[in-house]
């Protein structure tokens, strides 16, 4: 007997193997439809959610590479735009810098002119001033030759050595 012990302990019974597999089976029933596929839908879901992030960082990354291209383009363009400021200034500069010249160059030969014209007239002025100087003192002498009444002879030599004195001066 306890061969058949041992055999029977061995080998189940059928109906309770039926109803073990029955009760797995239902567990397993159970578990795919209460457990698995709320928690694929989650799974799933999730997936999804996470695509689409990457798919938004991707997105962002290139419409940033965009924009760094757009400002390294603008930045590019207003270096040359503030070196042709930068040139056109210097030009206008050295422009500005002729003509102050220029002007300065006219400025200076017109108070020189001016200058030279009114030496000029101080110079004309003086000769009048002289001549009218040596005719009052032609007159001064002439008047002194008559009261002394001398011979036309002296008179001219006292004349001429009269001129003479005062051009030589």
């Amino acid at each position: 007997m306890q061969i058949v012990d041992i055999l029977e302990l061995l080998i189940p019974d059928v109906w309770t193997s039926i109803t073990q597999l029955c009760a797995t089976a239902l567990l397993f029933f159970l578990m795919y439809k209460l457990a698995w596929k709320p928690v694929k839908k989650i799974l799933d879901e999730r997936s999804r959610f996470e695509q689409q992030k990457l798919d938004e960082a991707a997105a962002l990354k290139e419409e940033n590479e965009k924009v760094n291209k757009q400002a390294k383009q603008i930045i590019s363009e207003a270096n040359r735009s503030a070196e042709e400021i930068v040139k056109e200034a210097r030009e206008e500069g050295r422009i500005a810098k002729n003509e102050l010249i220029e002007e300065g160059k006219k400025e200076s030969a017109q108070l020189l002119e001016n200058a030279r014209h009114e030496m000029d007239l101080q110079r004309s002025k003086m000769m009048e001033d002289l001549r009218s100087e040596i005719v009052e003192t032609a007159i001064s002498a002439a008047e002194k030759i008559l009261e002394n009444k001398v011979d036309a002879q002296s008179e001219k030599e006292s004349i001429n050595s009269f001129v003479k004195e005062v051009i030589g001066k």
